[in-house]
């Protein structure tokens, strides 16, 4: 190959990986191509925020402007298999009791604490999760082929939020993470307490896995993510597996307030299948009667003007 024929490689390979082929076509005068793995908008509702979840983007914000990203390389760990919880974690792990949607406010608090400046969960970005968390779900219309032609099919998203208490009912870890399918993604989460990070997420993965999610998508790669089983998976692989079960296996749910606290340590060992079984079979019929929801057509689109700075990682 000779050097003329390699700079066309190059360039030939670099327009392929742009972020702006990955945005559908049906998003393109909402959100637009900004560096990197990042888009922009500054639209904030929060139907837009679910359509980019079942598209595979993971929504975070700056000052006034959303920041969709959709990594080159995604954190996951493919479940059961791959997810590893240590022995001390479980050991440690009967001292917690685990909930879902109990107090959504008080763990943004936890991670606005936690993260000061780096916290990405801006005002208007919280309005809009916080919008979907009240409504349980919010029906994503499904399109094909890039988003140009619409199946008049819905994928319901989910978000939640996650809590660890103590034996004396003080909140010491948490986070926010939503449902596309049997994929869950975890957006930010925090820990008040010497090991209660660790019991969340150990308990959470087995609650995951428990009830047949397929993938728990971790977002950016990070030492400890690593020693809980994940792997990285190229972008183009992430999106079929996203696409492959988000309508198919839209019936998935997460036990909420209503079911009341689960001990982390019966959670990590699975010894509570009785209620879970009961939420899963619920969420099973569920799936058989939700019907389609269009994305708000009076969403207005935003200004096609690029921020200044981005202080979002």
């Amino acid at each position: 190959m000779t050097l003329e024929e390699k700079k066309k490689w190059f360039h030939r390979r670099r327009k392929e990986e742009t972020i702006e082929k990955f945005i559908p076509h049906y998003l393109r005068t909402l959100v637009l191509p900004y560096h990197g793995d990042f888009c922009f908008s500054r639209v904030f509702h929060y139907k837009l925020l679910s359509q980019l979840c079942s598209e595979g983007f993971l929504p975070i914000a700056t000052d006034g402007v959303l920041l969709p990203k959709l990594h080159a390389q995604r954190c996951v760990i493919s479940l059961p298999e791959d997810l590893h919880v240590s022995k001390s974690t479980r050991k440690k792990a009967k001292r917690f009791n685990f909930s879902a949607n109990k107090a959504f406010d008080r763990v943004v608090l936890g991670c606005q604490r936690q993260h000061g400046d780096r916290c990405w969960l801006y005002p208007p970005l919280v309005r809009a999760f916080k919008e979907m968390n009240e409504r349980g779900k919010v029906d994503a219309e499904v399109f094909r082929d890039n988003g140009k032609i619409s199946t008049g099919r819905a994928c319901p998203v989910r978000l939640y939020s996650i809590e660890i208490w103590d034996l004396e009912g003080d909140l010491v870890a948490g986070e926010l993470g939503y449902t596309v399918g049997s994929i869950y993604t975890s957006l930010t989460g925090f820990s008040s307490q010497d090991s209660a990070g660790s019991v969340q997420l150990s308990a959470l993965g087995r609650l995951l896995s428990t009830l047949g999610f397929s993938l728990w998508d971790l977002g950016m790669e990070m030492p400890y993510k690593f020693s809980l089983g994940s792997k990285l998976m190229p972008r183009q692989q992430f999106l079929e597996h996203v696409r492959g079960v988000r309508e198919s296996e839209g019936h998935l749910l997460l036990p909420t307030a209503g079911e009341g606290l689960f001990n982390a340590r019966s959670l990590i060992d699975q010894t509570e299948p009785k209620s879970l079984d009961v939420q899963h079979a619920s969420a099973t019929a569920e799936s058989n009667i939700e019907n389609t929801s269009p994305v708000d057509k009076e969403t207005k689109p935003p200004q096609k003007k690029r921020p200044k700075s981005s202080n979002a990682s």
